[in-house]
């Protein structure tokens, strides 16, 4: 075994400089901006995907509980409160062929508006068409 030694102009240029480990906590503090705001675009948009969610499932239940049978509804415009989110629907005659035979069918469409806030403030506004059993006159 033999050793060398070192001479002072080697330990001069060993290790890292100030400039470098700057340059090193500059880069790795780069990073972890990154890293923290892709986590938090990542958490709004999880964020904004239940509260999404939450409005269609609110709808879904609207559509059930404000119209459950196939009877026509009791008046054109209802509105209530379905899992903390305000709702409003209205029912209107959907167009209908004029050249068939009137009151031939047992079933008449109706156009349904459906609009849903959640407690958040965020609004969903759907159109669906629901067959409502015609009344015996």
């Amino acid at each position: 075994m033999s050793r060398t030694l070192v001479s002072l102009d080697d330990k001069a240029t060993a290790g890292f400089t100030l400039i470098e480990t700057l340059v090193a906590l500059a880069v790795v503090a780069v990073s972890l901006v990154t890293i923290g705001a892709l986590m938090g675009s990542s958490a709004r948009g999880s964020r904004k995907l239940e509260q999404h969610v939450a409005l269609v499932q609110a709808a879904y239940n609207v559509l059930w509980l404000a119209f459950p049978s196939r009877l026509p509804p009791a008046s054109p415009a209802q509105s209530g409160e379905s899992m903390a989110h305000l709702w409003r629907a209205q029912a209107q005659p959907f167009a209908i062929d004029v050249g068939a035979p009137a009151n031939t069918s047992a079933w008449l469409p109706q156009r349904i508006t459906l609009q849903v806030r959640s407690p958040s403030g965020g609004t969903m506004e759907l159109e669906t068409v629901r067959l409502f059993r015609r009344r015996a006159e």
